[in-house]
C-alpha cells in the first residue's frame, strides 16, 4: 500500500533522530577515552630510547678467552650482600684465595698448573687441604698451563673484597661462609696485560687452636 505523504514525513525524521543520536554516542565514547589515564600512553607513539641510567650502568669492557666473567658488583645492596665477616675469617679467606688463584709461569718459577694448589693448602684444612696438596690438574688445566707457559705470563690475584654470601646464615664461633671477590691480571712476557673479575665461595672453620681454615669451596 502506498505511503502517505504524512508517513513518509515520520520516517525521515526518526532516520534523522537516530543519526543524531549515534553521533552524540560515538563523541562521548571518544570524550571518555582521551579521558582514562592510560589512553595518553597507549594511543601515543612508543619509542625506545634508552635512559641515561641504562647506558651509564651498560658494560665497555671485554673478558679474555677461557676466563668466565662475572658480574661487576654495583653500588647498590641488592646486587651483591655485603654483610661482613670476621676479621680473622677475611684474612684466611684472602690469603687462600690469593694463593689458590696466582700462577706464575715465567722461567724458574713455578712447576705446574697444580703449585698454586699446594701454597693454597696452608690455609686449608681436613680433606680439602689434603685434596690441595695431592690434586693433579686435567686436561682443561694442563693446556691453560702450556699456553701461559709457552707466554711466560704471570697471573696475580687482588682481593676487591669479602663479605658473607647473599642468603648465607650469621658467622657462628666456629663456621663462617665467605665470598671473595677478586680480580686476576695475566701478564705475559709481550704484548698487553689482560684482566677478568671473579669470585669463589669458601667454608671456614675455626680448629681447636683458635685458628680459621678453609674447608670447602661451596657452590652458594
Amino acid at each position: 500500500m502506498p505511503k502517505t505523504d504524512a508517513g513518509r514525513v515520520r520516517a525521515h525524521r526518526t532516520t534523522i533522530v537516530l543519526f543524531v543520536a549515534a553521533a552524540v554516542l560515538a563523541t562521548v565514547g571518544v570524550a571518555l577515552l582521551v579521558g582514562h589515564p592510560w589512553a595518553a600512553t597507549e594511543l601515543s607513539p612508543r619509542t625506545a630510547e634508552p635512559s641515561a641510567a641504562a647506558v651509564g650502568h651498560g658494560s665497555g669492557g671485554t673478558h679474555p678467552a677461557g676466563v668466565s666473567p662475572v658480574a661487576e658488583p654495583s653500588g647498590s645492596p641488592g646486587a651483591f650482600d655485603l654483610r661482613p665477616v670476621p676479621a680473622a675469617v677475611e684474612e684466611v679467606a684472602r690469603a687462600f684465595a690469593t694463593a689458590w688463584t696466582s700462577h706464575d709461569a715465567r722461567p724458574g718459577r713455578d712447576a705446574s698448573f697444580d703449585e698454586a694448589s699446594r701454597r693454597a693448602a696452608a690455609y686449608a684444612a681436613g680433606d680439602l687441604a689434603e685434596d690441595l696438596r695431592t690434586h693433579t690438574s686435567g686436561s682443561a688445566g694442563g693446556q691453560q698451563w702450556l699456553s701461559w707457559k709457552d707466554r711466560q705470563v704471570l697471573v696475580t690475584a687482588t682481593v676487591v673484597r669479602v663479605s658473607l654470601p647473599e642468603g648465607a646464615p650469621e658467622p657462628s664461633a666456629d663456621s663462617c661462609l665467605a665470598r671473595v671477590i677478586y680480580k686476576l691480571t695475566e701478564t705475559p712476557a709481550n704484548g698487553p696485560a689482560t684482566e677478568s673479575e671473579e669470585h669463589v665461595a669458601l667454608k671456614l672453620r675455626r680448629g681447636a687452636d683458635g685458628s680459621w681454615r678453609v674447608v670447602g669451596l661451596p657452590n652458594v
